[in-house]
């Protein structure tokens, strides 16, 4: 009997490495709190300890179901009067068209600056901004 060999999620190697899929990403905030409160009541995300602990000025939010769960660090840092670098976007998937605009609908009633929802590429999104001015990119795939 033989056995089948798993593929990795992504069949390209960059320099010798597969990459599986994104552990988490870390944005510099003005206001760790405020920040917080955006990430967890606007779209949903959960404040969980930093793993392993760390000793940094830092908020950690997760997303998704256990083994594909997403990281969202956001660390003290970003001063007043500094511009933003470095980063396009951050985009978060959502399962339908409905929960994009869930979200476009939660931002526009809290008058968080958002962006009609719309088809571009094959996509459904909106756009909305994080109290430091991160755009946050809602997307889905899907028809319904």
């Amino acid at each position: 009997m033989t056995m089948e060999r798993r593929r990795p999620v992504v069949d390209e190697f960059v320099a010798g490495i597969c990459l599986v899929r994104i552990s988490h990403v870390e944005i510099r905030v003005r206001d760790l709190e405020d920040s917080a409160r955006f990430y967890t009541e606007l779209l949903g995300l959960e404040q969980v300890p930093a793993e392993p602990p760390s000793d940094k000025v830092c908020r950690c939010l997760s997303a998704g179901r256990p083994g594909e769960r997403f990281g969202l660090v956001l660390a003290e840092g970003l001063p007043p009067g500094t511009p933003l670098a470095g980063m396009d976007h951050l985009a978060l998937e959502v399962p339908t068209r409905g929960d994009v605009w869930m979200v476009y609908e939660r931002a526009r009633s809290r008058n968080i600056p958002a962006t009609e929802p719309r088809f571009f590429d094959g996509f459904f999104q909106t756009f909305v901004f994080d109290p430091n001015g991160h755009k946050v990119e809602i997307v889905t795939s899907h028809d319904t």
